[in-house]
């Protein structure tokens, strides 16, 4: 009995520590979470929206150094920058967070991922994180 509720408690842990999302954990130091997504607007638009949140209200830059929209023409072929742009950050100098948002006038039936990199900086230091968004066909 004690093997079994010993057993129980120790699955139950590890349980709980997975199923800690992991938005709950900071990134780092200054960057608390980052995301970049796109979605297909119809007529071959797509729409590339990236977020940064720093780790407190104040921080003293946070935004966005670079910002580039790849495309694929046919699934086997490679992938072209088609647009870029940055960099954009907040214009509050004591900005906790920031959002930016843009729509590309691309073709349907093409493919289109975004690539961000991400920068917060706060009196203690400073820290530059890197993601990519899904993968979609534009309609």
């Amino acid at each position: 009995m004690k093997r079994t509720l010993s057993t129980f408690l120790a699955v139950l842990f590890i349980a709980a520590i997975l199923a800690i999302p992991a938005s709950a954990v900071p990134a780092s130091d200054q960057i608390a979470s980052y995301s970049i997504g796109i979605v297909p607007q119809g007529s071959g638009k797509v729409q590339v929206t990236v977020n940064v949140n720093g780790t407190h209200r104040n921080m003293t830059r946070i935004g966005f150094p670079s910002i580039a929209l790849y495309e694929r023409v046919n699934s086997g072929g490679s992938w072209s920058p088609v647009f870029s742009t940055g960099p954009h950050y907040n214009p509050n100098a004591t900005a906790g967070s920031h959002t930016y948002t843009f729509t590309y006038q691309g073709v349907a039936g093409r493919q289109y991922y975004s690539y961000s990199t991400f920068f917060a900086r706060d009196a203690d230091g400073s820290d530059t994180r890197g993601a990519s968004s899904p993968i979609i066909t534009a309609t």
